[in-house]
């Protein structure tokens, strides 16, 4: 009964959004919606070439690796008149891939209007059934009066497991309105700013989550010592310590994981081994990174990561860089054979607007966590905050663009560093690897 209740609600849902027309087409259940940028902004270019014609050029190499099972639609906004909100066209109804017939749409969208992305979202919802999804790809915020985070709200409230996920193409989302509806509906936000982070990013959202298997180890440091199962490199013992459930650890020398071959108190967790196909790898952590100062900060780092040596290391890590503007990044870093890789994203500086004192005092008071996730050779670094968000309305989850490394060795590690004279306090409390299938 609760199942063809929650059916009904979002019936009656999608008909007011959509009509009753569309409900009669959504006889795929389960199916996806592609909806993308048409408007005018989509012929700006990024290293010479225009927007759209990136776009039409990742979404084809992601159709190459799509289920021919699963049921695929296309959507565009903003392509056929200037000015007009109501702009939107459902070019392909959900039904079997016909990967011709979607590259031959992709070429008739002429970028020329408005961005009606919340209108978009809710004429797909009426048309993908059933735990159906939408993938929208934007260069611009919605500039036709809908409140996205109100949206997603509403549509996750249906109860169809609707899930809308968002990729910004070279888009600021400031107010974290495209952020709020993707996490809203159990989807993800992906900032993207090229056509290879637009490819992967449109490879993350469109591929089937792996099932987690459960955890292979988890240590939760419920005793008064690390034990036989962790290593110290170049152990310090006068900065760190095992109390009330959590490794304390307080920097003794400037640097980090992977910086230097005598960096003090690197933990490594030599009892755990991960799995030979895809993981996580997760740490939740408390921090003390220091206060706001009139002239920068605290150049604090708190780490989780795979390392075995200074050549080959990966460590996913928030790093408060202490200078002028005091900026506070998420960075992925992966060192392999002596050959460095890296994506990060700015989480607070001049690019957002943000309170760094209180997200300081957050990370102090309420923790985080933070996770590599490991899918094929690709790589991506995540933070996810404990109940709380960088700022109001913002994302509650942020992550790297995905970085290829085709092997990485080591035991799962932790670190708080700095790079400055002032010392970083961190409190792991819990680190596990989790096998996905």
């Amino acid at each position: 009964m609760k199942q063809i209740a929650s059916r009904l609600c979002w019936m009656a849902l999608a008909g007011g959004l959509v009509g009753a027309p569309a409900i009669a087409a959504a006889q795929e259940n389960g199916a996806t919606m592609m909806v993308l940028d048409g408007s005018g902004s989509m012929w700006g270019q990024i290293d010479g070439t225009a927007k759209i014609e990136i776009a039409r050029g990742a979404i084809g190499r992601m159709l190459a690796d799509w289920p021919e099972d699963r049921a695929l639609g296309l959507m565009a906004y903003g392509h056929r008149r200037e000015g007009d909100c109501d702009d939107i066209e459902t070019i392909l109804s959900p039904g079997p891939l016909d990967r011709t017939a979607v590259e031959t749409a992709l070429e008739d969208v002429t970028p020329r209007g408005k961005t009606p992305v919340g209108a978009s979202v809710r004429a797909a919802a009426g048309l993908v059934g059933q735990n159906g999804s939408v993938v929208v790809v934007t260069d611009g915020l919605e500039n036709c009066g809908a409140d996205l985070c109100a949206l997603g709200e509403e549509l996750a409230e249906a109860g169809a497991g609707f899930t809308a996920h968002v990729i910004g193409f070279d888009v600021d989302d400031a107010g974290g309105q495209l952020a709020c509806l993707a996490e809203a509906t159990g989807g993800r936000y992906i900032p993207a700013s090229d056509a290879a982070s637009l490819t992967g990013a449109l490879q993350q959202v469109s591929a089937p989550e792996p099932a987690p298997t459960g955890p292979l180890h988890v240590d939760e440091f419920d005793r008064a010592e690390l034990g036989p199962d962790w290593t110290v490199d170049n152990p310090d013992p006068s900065g760190f310590i095992v109390d009330k459930g959590a490794l304390v650890t307080m920097t003794v020398e400037p640097g980090y994981m992977g910086d230097a071959a005598d960096q003090p108190n690197v933990f490594r967790w030599t009892g755990a081994g991960f799995p030979d196909g895809d993981w996580d790898l997760s740490a939740d952590f408390t921090a003390r990174m220091g206060q706001v100062q009139s002239l920068g900060g605290r150049r604090a780092i708190v780490q989780v990561g795979r390392h075995a040596d200074v050549d080959n290391t990966i460590s996913v890590y928030v790093y408060r860089q202490g200078n002028s503007n005091d900026d506070l990044w998420l960075r992925l870093r992966a060192m392999s054979g002596g050959t460095e890789s890296r994506a990060e994203v700015e989480i607070a500086g001049d690019v957002r607007g943000y309170d760094l004192a209180q997200i300081l005092r957050d990370f102090e008071d309420k923790g985080a966590r933070l996770t590599i996730s490991k899918r094929g050779r690709d790589y991506v670094g995540r933070l996810t905050m404990n109940g709380w968000t960088m700022q109001e309305g913002g994302p509650e989850v942020i992550e790297t663009d995905p970085i290829q490394v085709l092997r990485t060795t080591g035991d799962p590690a932790l670190f708080a560093g700095t790079l400055g004279s002032e010392q970083t306090v961190a409190e792991f409390d819990r680190i596990e690897i989790l096998e996905v299938q």
